[in-house]
């Protein structure tokens, strides 16, 4: 395994979840392995989850073939959702995709929680998920003012 590394710029879109109108932020950032590109992602930023109260980030990652003369057809994604509970952050591979990458044409397939779980790359979206909760200071913002927000 190589070193990971982010690359993000300070942009921020919002939007509404689609089930219970809740506001959220997006975020967009690439994960680069020994400077390779092997991932992007995007985190939506909810302060008030629609299931709990709690600030919650849906982080959706896409993998696969990044070279030139590639297409959506050479990546998928997996969807994680992460919360902080007594003052550690935890994730769980989510069945919730919404329309993230539909709408940018990133990724060809979707795969459900079940799929990302049980698959060969289930390690991998976990090491790439625990990399950008930790190191993006956006998310580990917002996570840690849910933290707080609990009195932890």
């Amino acid at each position: 395994m190589g070193v990971l590394r982010l690359e993000h710029d300070d942009q921020l879109t919002s939007g509404n979840c689609a089930d219970c109108a809740a506001e959220f932020e997006s975020v967009i950032g690439v994960m680069y392995e020994d400077e390779e590109p092997i991932a992007i992602y995007r985190a939506d930023i909810f302060e008030h989850f629609h299931r709990d109260p709690e600030t919650r980030v849906v982080l959706s990652i896409a993998v696969g073939d990044w070279s030139d003369g590639t297409n959506r057809a050479d990546r998928c994604s997996a969807t994680l959702e992460a919360w902080t509970e007594e003052d550690r952050v935890h994730m769980a591979f989510s069945d919730r995709a919404g329309s993230t990458w539909q709408e940018l044409e990133v990724v060809s397939w979707q795969l459900t929680s079940a799929e990302a779980q049980a698959g060969p790359l289930r390690e991998a979206f976990l090491r790439m998920a625990d990399h950008i909760v930790y190191q993006d200071r956006r998310l580990r913002r917002a996570l840690s003012r849910g933290a707080r927000a609990q009195g932890l």
